[in-house]
């Protein structure tokens, strides 16, 4: 995982030998500018994931019983670690992480194992809890990441080889 968000990572790669121009100083300055909101929301999707991904899924039960009944572990598992990389993500600044680490993966497994339209409402839950119990500001943050979610599972599987990634460091 690299250590720095995806645009100053490509910023620092194409500035090599010459001075940051003013907009790609302007792209640090804002990431610094709103790092205090960013931390803050971090705070609290680590500190309340439990609570959040425990009313999702109770809302999702009443819907999906016969699912909770099977699959409720994954069920867990697979929404805090939705939840954890969202917060990475919002920390970092960088939807470009959070769409390499977690939407292939939603699009792709979920959906060879049809269990895509299930998540899909799983997540819809989940989005209703975060609006009802986070802040305007977090959500702000959160909302597109959990966007994101829900595009991936309403959308047909995209094979991993035809996914354009950066160049290939060596």
């Amino acid at each position: 995982m690299p250590g720095i968000n995806a645009t100053w990572e490509n910023v620092i790669n194409q500035s090599e030998g010459r001075y940051l121009n003013s907009t790609e100083l302007q792209t640090m300055q804002r990431y610094v500018q709103t790092f205090s909101v960013r931390l803050k929301t971090y705070e609290l999707l680590r500190d309340k994931s439990d609570a959040l991904v425990t009313q999702a899924l109770k809302k999702f039960m009443l819907v999906h019983p016969d699912i909770m009944q099977k699959h409720s572990q994954r069920c867990v598992y697979d929404m805090k670690m939705t939840i954890c990389i969202i917060a990475l993500a919002i920390l970092r600044d960088d939807q470009q992480f959070f769409k390499e680490c977690l939407s292939l993966w939603l699009t792709n497994i979920l959906q060879a194992y049809q269990k895509n339209l299930p998540c899909l409402k799983a997540y819809c839950c989940l989005q209703e809890i975060l609006k009802e119990q986070m802040p305007s500001a977090a959500n702000q943050l959160v909302l597109p990441y959990i966007d994101i979610v829900l595009q991936a599972l309403d959308s047909p599987a995209k094979l991993m080889a035809t996914v354009q990634r950066g160049p290939v460091k060596v």
